[in-house]
Order: C-alpha cells, then sequence, then structure tokens
C-alpha cells in the first residue's frame, strides 16, 4: 500500500483541479510502472543517526505532475486490486533499496490483503525478485481506517514472519487500532500516530494512555517508533518516553531516491 507524502504549497494548490481517482491510471501505475516512490527517514532517538526509511510514493498522472494516492489505495481496496498495487509498490521500492547498503525499509500494506494467504509468498517474491531479503522489510499494516483484521489474518502475518518480514502496527492510537492487536497479532514494531502524541502532550488522560501503551508494547519486546516529531518539544517528549526511532519534519522530509541516497552519505 501506497501513503501520503507530504504535499508541498504547489502541490496543494494543483490538487483542487485533480479528477477523481481514475481506473486506467491505477492499471498504469500497476502495469507500466507509474509509482515513484520517495523516502522518509527513520532516526535514532539515542543518536539521532538514520537507521531505517519508510518508502512512500506517488502515482504519475499525464498532464498534473504527481497525484496524491490516498484516493487510489482506497479505488484499489473497492476493486480488489489492492494486493496488485502493493507488489507493484514492493518492486519499484526494491529497486532502489538495493543502494541503501542494507538499511531496513518499510513498505505499507492494507489490511484488506492478510486475507489472502497467499499475499505472503507473493511478497517476499517481489522482493526476491530484486535480489533482495525479506529480513530488510518491515510491512506496515494502516490503522487509520476503520478495516477490521479478518480471520486469516492471523495466519498471514505468520507467514510474513516466518519469511523474514517485520511487522508494524501503523498510526497506532487512532482508527481501529487497540492493545489487543499487539497481544494477538505477531507484530514486531508499534509507530505512535502524530495526532495521539499532540493529544498526550496537550491531555492528562491521552498522556497516561500513551504511556500505558508504550509500557505494554516494551514488555512484549516490541520496537517503538514516533511518527510525526515535528518540533524540538515533541522530541523531548518522545525521548521522555523512551522510545527506540522517530520520523518527522524536525528530522527529515520525504526525499526522492537519489536525495535520500546523498543525505545518507553524509550522515
Amino acid at each position: 500500500m501506497i501513503n501520503n507524502v507530504p504535499d508541498t504549497g504547489a502541490e496543494i494548490s494543483a490538487r483542487r483541479a485533480w479528477p477523481p481517482a481514475s481506473a486506467s491510471l491505477l492499471e498504469a501505475a500497476i502495469e507500466r510502472a507509474g509509482l515513484y516512490p520517495f523516502f522518509h527517514a527513520k532516526f535514532s532517538m539515542a543518536t539521532r543517526k538514520i537507521v531505517g526509511a519508510e518508502a512512500l510514493a506517488r502515482i504519475a498522472t499525464p498532464n498534473m505532475g504527481f497525484a496524491s494516492p490516498a484516493a487510489y489505495v482506497e479505488l484499489a481496496e473497492r476493486n480488489q486490486r489492492i494486493d496488485a498495487l502493493t507488489y507493484a509498490m514492493a518492486r519499484a521500492v526494491a529497486k532502489h533499496v538495493a543502494g541503501f547498503d542494507g538499511l531496513p525499509c518499510s513498505i505499507n500494506v492494507s489490511p484488506i490483503s492478510l486475507e489472502r494467504v497467499e499475499f505472503a509468498d507473493l511478497m517476499a517474491k517481489a522482493i526476491n525478485d530484486a535480489g533482495l531479503e525479506c529480513q530488510q522489510f518491515v510491512l506496515e499494516v494502516t490503522e487509520s481506517r476503520a478495516i477490521e483484521f479478518g480471520v486469516h489474518a492471523f495466519e498471514t502475518m505468520s507467514a510474513l514472519r516466518g519469511k523474514g518480514f517485520g511487522l508494524a502496527i501503523d498510526d497506532f492510537g487512532v482508527g481501529t487500532s487497540n492493545v489487543d492487536r499487539l497481544r494477538n497479532f505477531p507484530f514486531t514494531e508499534v509507530k505512535i500516530d502524530p495526532a495521539f502524541t499532540r493529544l498526550a502532550m496537550d491531555e492528562a488522560f491521552a498522556k497516561a494512555a500513551l504511556v500505558s501503551c508504550v509500557r505494554l508494547a516494551r514488555e512484549h519486546g516490541l520496537k517503538i517508533v514516533a511518527e510525526g516529531v515535528e518540533t524540538q518539544e515533541m522530541w523531548d517528549f518522545m525521548t521522555w518516553l523512551k522510545v527506540d526511532e522517530a520520523q518527522g519534519f524536525l528530522l527529515s522530509k520525504p526525499m526522492q531516491p537519489a536525495d535520500f541516497k546523498e543525505m545518507l552519505k553524509r550522515d
């Protein structure tokens, strides 16, 4: 699944004229390499060094540059093309990750894909065909939309773990996410939603809830990643929480592959 790259001012203006998601454009993205990866660095809270990346993408449009992917993800889910879109994303990302010297990389996937047990084999093939190992990748299961895990989710997630993939519960603290999922599914990582963090910084109840969730995740041996760290205040709060890694504009913006590789050289 593809996630949003934050918009520039020019893109926000252009988006007002964007037509609805096009099925033909979706197929072009899947079949004719119309996906363009960006990479958002993940930083160690202990060293402030780059320790991973999240792969994001735009879909190329004929006349208007890059389109926001959210509508295309929903279209793919409705048209039963979300798996094909995810495999295409994995192939596009793997071409660039091969030059990241083993740096771990995250790719977003839809909970819908976890209902198909063959998803694990085909996802592994998309990675292995690029000459890479599944152990280099973490699959982030999106939590922001109200899609429940189906009856095959545990089986598929276990198969993915068996192939070496890490599994992250994304956007934790919003949507359908809850602590039961941490206990009942084989996740290796928790990503704290920035909205949850902002609320916790201003509201005592939310702060207590977040502290409790972080403690539970740590007790289960899960890595904890803070998303959307945009200010020094948020960084200091996450340091106090003792989370493992952070992403956000305070540290870095999403970058095209060449720019990301240059940043890695300087880090």
